[in-house]
């Protein structure tokens, strides 16, 4: 009878089915395996109206999105969250990678004061780890925010990062 219940709840699609229509079809004993149905989240019981009905969850989730505007409103936040997440780079090791040669390099070019032209770096990187221009200056970028204290930049050069609107072509290790 749980699968013959479940078909029925299934077919009935968005709308749902009242319980009470349930109890037509298969007799007041259902009652006992729509509960039992609930409780393995097969099926979802909810009030509309002044009856009950019976949705799949998947019916019931496109039913609620459809009816309820906090559902909706919340649906969407969550939507929004989910695809920002997933613009979020995984730290994987070609960042390890880069941050090693790229700290190598800014060793190597160097003054004595310790400025080092990014536009320097970048062809030196670029050409070991076989990258494009805007990976570099995309990973300088996190490199430099996600360590204040270790780098500073300035401002100038041909080509660098812009932090608030300004240039910055000069990067050296603190």
């Amino acid at each position: 009878m749980n699968s013959q219940i479940l078909e029925k709840v299934e077919s009935s699609g968005v709308c749902g089915i009242k319980k009470a229509e349930l109890k037509k079809i298969f007799g007041a004993d259902c009652e006992n395996t729509i509960n039992e149905l609930a409780k393995e989240d097969k099926v979802i019981v909810d009030n509309k109206g002044v009856a009950h009905y019976v949705w799949s969850k998947d019916n019931y989730l496109s039913h609620v999105s459809q009816n309820d505007p906090k559902f909706k409103i919340l649906a969407k936040l969550v939507h929004n969250l989910e695809a920002k997440i997933s613009q979020i780079p995984a730290k994987s090791e070609n960042t390890v990678d880069f941050k090693i040669h790229f700290d190598n390099c800014v060793s190597e070019i160097s003054s004595s004061l310790g400025w080092v032209p990014l536009a320097d770096v970048r062809v030196k990187v670029c050409t070991i780890l076989d990258i494009t221009q805007e990976k570099f200056y995309s990973e300088v970028y996190a490199i430099v925010e996600q360590n204040p204290t270790k780098y500073e930049i300035s401002t100038g050069g041909v080509e660098g990062i812009h932090v608030r609107g300004m240039l910055h072509g000069y990067i050296r290790r603190l």
